[in-house]
């Protein structure tokens, strides 16, 4: 119902049926639902402690308004269910109204107190209080049922958000910073990693200088020491594959499942947002229970478009983040954890196609560490990592290689990570948080242009823990050379800000993560940029010595010829390891017909050295820049469970 004006201008409300016992949600009795289907949602309700409208809702039965707009007019109250009918009103923090309701309402979040025309109202979130509270504000005095307008949930969250918004943008952008400013990448580099840099090139400067070729096979030879640990890794993660499918999880009744909140980013994803409504609806999880919070920019006015059209039921919630630098997805998800009401949260992006059972095994593997935890056996855990895989492997050569790439990342080297006990770099997606410690630890650095990668490394500096999740989430595999480029520097420039900034205080850091996280560390975060910006090099410079004799037999004498057996070694090493790794996880996956495609993974790795090289350049001119991945280009379809 709208405003009904009373000869004053002010909103008027009909006259309030009298009753002793006020029975709060008797309507839906003479509402046009069926007296069975009513009384198995009552009982649901009771049964996961939620309101009974929700699960009206979820079942497409009554919607959140229609219960809204059905109670006031059944208690003769004045209700809003839109922007349009609280023109004019304004938040007020302070009002006398507040004062007065102290003794009726003990729990204030259901309550705005608002302002017009100089007179004090307080608008009520019904959906919020039990049936005992609301008989409390119906049975109250008529001062305060004048003043007394019921609003859907999702108007409240209007309100509040925007009343908040200043600060809560405020904080999805400086939050890390104001709480932990050492460990945010809004400093490139701090002043004592520029003194050590520069001593460190003016040392290899006058190494070149004095000893060319001494410095050289100095320099060589730790290189060669640190790729031959990132060499073993990899072999670690061969010789301990174990299934994709992991271990048979317990399924939970859907009373004992907590609410789960997930936040899916979005920048101009018209293509793709109605798919990704669908595939969040194929989510085998109560809806009642599901915080989904798809968020948008403000001047992406196209995705937020597409998206009404879809008209997705009651869980899901538009969040608009307001125009502010830097633009970066960190920031667009921490703007939304300020209001997530999920126990655990999920990322998930705009092309993503999780499998239905995913939340349901997060929520049990949480559960089992939970156990796990309170017998001293583990460190707490805060997080959980799908594992990535694409929908669209055979759309083209550099598909192809992504989709052995991503198999061989998360179905076998992120699992020997967590094997081993050292820090797990996050994907950018499929992330399952416990949303506590997630805030604890200050969220996402909204400066990080790889954030995944930063967060997974903070957890474990904070003596938290991140485990696999054995689930899978297909997405599409950037298959246009431009774009994946562009995605490839970002994730690498991300990489090296994540390393620097937790290299500030490299004493600090090996005293929290220990001798083995530390090595770890510098093996899957420093070595990984770095290998890739010395291959190409020491490629070019491997076959210069080929072709002009040099190779086995070193002008230098027999130093030389050791150190090039040893780094050719390690060299033909990195490739078997590699292919062997694809190899074996392609075969877990049964994606057999890549098997022909691994030998051109040498030629993936310089297409790889060429985006290191950019994002160097890029992180000395635009650190902060996020270039966006366009999604939904590809001509393969989503593929089901």
């Amino acid at each position: 119902m709208t405003w009904e004006k009373g000869q004053s201008g002010e909103p008027a409300r009909k006259n309030a049926p009298c009753r002793d016992e006020v029975d709060v949600s008797g309507f839906l009795d003479q509402a046009d639902i069926d007296p069975f289907v009513l009384a198995k949602a009552r009982e649901l309700a009771a049964q996961n402690h939620t309101h009974v409208s929700h699960v009206l809702d979820s079942q497409g039965i009554l919607s959140s308004d229609d219960y809204v707009r059905q109670l006031a007019a059944y208690h003769g109250l004045s209700c809003a269910c839109d922007d349009l009918e609280l023109a004019g009103f304004e938040v007020d923090h302070f009002s006398d109204f507040e004062r007065r309701d102290q003794n009726i309402a003990g729990d204030k979040s259901g309550l705005i107190n608002l302002t017009r025309n100089g007179q004090f109202y307080v608008a009520l979130d019904a959906l919020h209080y039990d049936e005992s509270t609301m008989r409390l504000f119906l049975r109250s005095g008529e001062d305060h049922r004048d003043g007394l307008i019921l609003i859907s949930p999702e108007l409240k969250l209007k309100l509040l958000h925007k009343d908040q918004e200043a600060a809560r943008l405020n904080h999805a952008v400086y939050g890390l910073v104001q709480k932990h400013p050492g460990l945010s990448a809004r400093d490139k580099t701090t002043y004592g990693q520029k003194i050590v840099l520069s001593f460190l090139f003016g040392l290899l400067a006058w190494g070149m200088v004095l000893a060319p070729v001494s410095t050289l096979y100095v320099l060589g030879g730790v290189l060669n020491l640190l790729f031959l640990y990132s060499n073993l890794l990899r072999l670690s993660a061969v010789a301990s594959l174990q299934p994709v499918e992991g271990p048979v999880f317990t399924r939970m009744k859907d009373a004992q499942l907590p609410v789960y909140a997930i936040l899916v980013p979005l920048f101009c994803e018209h293509r793709v947002v109605g798919q990704l409504i669908e595939s969040l609806l194929a989510l085998d999880y109560p809806r009642h229970k599901l915080d989904i919070k798809l968020i948008f920019e403000q001047e992406d006015e196209e995705t937020l478009r597409a998206a009404n059209l879809c008209n997705p039921p009651a869980c899901f919630e538009f969040v608009i983040v307001p125009k502010k630098m830097p633009q970066t997805k960190p920031k667009a998800l921490n703007f939304a954890l300020t209001n997530a009401r999920g126990h655990y949260v999920v990322v998930y992006d705009a092309e993503d196609r999780p499998q239905s059972d995913q939340l349901r095994k997060a929520v049990s593997a949480f559960a089992n560490a939970h156990m796990q935890q309170d017998e001293g056996e583990t460190r707490p855990l805060a997080c959980l990592q799908a594992a990535l895989n694409h929908y669209n492997p055979q759309e083209n050569w550099l598909a192809r290689q992504f989709t052995i790439e991503y198999t061989g990342l998360f179905d076998g080297l992120l699992p020997a990570l967590q094997r081993l006990d050292l820090p797990i770099p996050l994907g950018g997606t499929s992330n399952h948080f416990n949303t506590h410690i997630l805030r604890e630890i200050g969220g996402w650095d909204a400066f990080n242009v790889t954030e995944d990668a930063d967060l997974g490394i903070r957890l474990a500096r904070f003596g938290y823990r991140c485990n696999i999740l054995h689930s899978t989430t297909y997405e599409e595999a950037c298959c246009r050379p431009r774009d994946w480029v562009r995605q490839r520097t970002r994730w690498l420039k991300g990489w090296l800000q994540t390393y620097l900034v937790h290299m500030r205080r490299p004493l600090e850091l090996f005293r929290q993560l220990g001798v083995r996280g530390f090595a770890g560390f510098q093996i899957i975060l420093g070595a990984q940029v770095l290998s890739l910006v010395i291959h190409p090099v020491f490629l070019a410079f491997m076959i210069h010595e080929a072709f002009a004799g040099k190779l086995f037999n070193s002008p230098y004498g027999p130093f030389g010829t050791v150190f090039w057996t040893l780094a050719i070694a390690n060299f033909i090493l990195g490739y078997s390891v590699a292919i062997w790794l694809g190899f074996a996880t392609l075969k877990q996956r049964g994606y057999r017909s890549l098997y022909w495609q691994l030998p051109c993974m040498p030629l993936y790795w310089l297409c790889m050295s060429f985006a290191a090289f950019r994002a160097l350049v890029h992180y000395v001119i635009k650190p902060f820049h996020w270039e966006k991945t366009e999604h939904g280009l590809g001509k393969s379809s989503p593929k089901g469970d």
